[in-house]
């Protein structure tokens, strides 16, 4: 098994592919949700130039009966949100075990955010809408808004007061939560041809990148100002086979601003879009990387291998499911290039 030179692998991992991988925001934590229907909590620990994990906890009280798609922290790290192909969204707490079902979609949940503007719980699914619970009410069964998209939701991200929704129609629509959350701000077409895969707010949250399945990605900048900034590259192809990758996740590093991005060929790349160019690539492994994330301090980078299903039930791919940590050793691989 081909694997990466200091990464750490962490046992035990799902029985399935890992649909979301999110460190906890403040402490030495992070989940893996997975579509075996599990969702797994693991403590990690980073000393010097190694790092190493194990299993915390998992939910087992009340646990989804389909596909987690997403899960997210709450900001204190002491709460678990989870959206899944059961149509639920249900809150997990750490302290006491208890699992509460606080959404009900017409479709599979595919993204799950915390709000802090308004200490809401944002759910976003293929039944093309938004739905917004508040944490003082969750588990009552009703959204205090919802917002109606004119296509099913493919990807979604939530930083400060910013959100992007990316939808299977090939549309990005950018919400201001603080003073708009029930309309977006700004609506337009990807520049890119095909299906969105991703789509990350910048650190700085003055924009964001989103992701095909064409192996290409689009920085594109929120203030009409900045419109000129905006740029496309093309990454997790293979240049001697010419065959093309879906980029399946973008994360933005916490501290620099710089980025990952994790692609079915089984590889991911660090870049700096200010400079526009790659910092770091890695390997490639035996599977797709599914999902990504950075610490919260910006000091270890996680990844999930395992089949994406990009390629359908038939070619599924079960060598190297698994999870690892990367140690961020060498600051440049992650500081900008200034």
């Amino acid at each position: 098994m081909s694997t990466i030179q200091g990464d750490h692998q962490v046992q035990p991992s799902p029985a399935d592919s890992v649909a979301c991988l999110k460190f906890a925001p403040n402490k030495d934590f992070f989940l893996a949700a997975a579509w075996d229907n599990s969702v797994s909590v693991y403590q990690y620990q980073k000393q010097n130039n190694e790092v190493r994990a194990s299993p915390a906890v998992a939910m087992t009280n009340s646990p989804h009966t389909g596909g987690v798609l997403s899960a997210c922290w709450s900001p204190d790290g002491n709460k678990i949100f989870t959206g899944s192909v059961d149509k639920q969204g249900k809150a997990w707490d750490l302290a006491t075990q208890q699992v509460v079902q606080f959404a009900q979609h017409e479709a599979p949940i595919k993204c799950v955010h915390y709000v802090e503007a308004h200490n809401m719980i944002v759910t976003a699914s293929w039944d093309k809408t938004l739905k917004y619970w508040p944490i003082n009410t969750l588990g009552s069964g009703t959204a205090t808004a919802t917002v109606n998209l004119p296509e099913r939701v493919y990807a979604m991200d939530v930083k400060g007061d910013y959100a992007v929704v990316a939808t299977a129609d090939k549309q990005i629509h950018v919400f201001d939560l603080r003073s708009q959350p029930q309309a977006p701000v700004k609506s337009h077409a990807s520049p890119l041809r095909h299906q969105i895969r991703t789509v990350s707010l910048f650190t700085d949250k003055r924009g964001y990148a989103i992701g095909s399945i064409e192996g290409r990605v689009q920085i594109t900048h929120i203030a009409d100002s900045d419109q000129s900034k905006n740029f496309a590259f093309k990454c997790h192809r293979d240049s001697n086979t010419q065959d093309v990758y879906a980029v399946n996740a973008i994360v933005f590093h916490p501290l620099h601003g710089t980025f990952c991005t994790a692609g079915s060929d089984g590889t991911f790349n660090f870049w700096d879009k200010d400079a526009k160019q790659r910092l770091k690539g890695f390997p490639r492994l035996q599977n797709s990387i599914s999902a990504a994330d950075f610490s919260y301090n910006g000091e270890v980078f996680g990844y999930a291998v395992g089949y994406d299903w990009s390629k359908g039930y038939e070619q599924q791919n079960r060598t190297m499911e698994s999870i690892w940590l990367h140690p961020i050793v060498q600051e440049s691989e992650v500081k900008p290039k200034k």
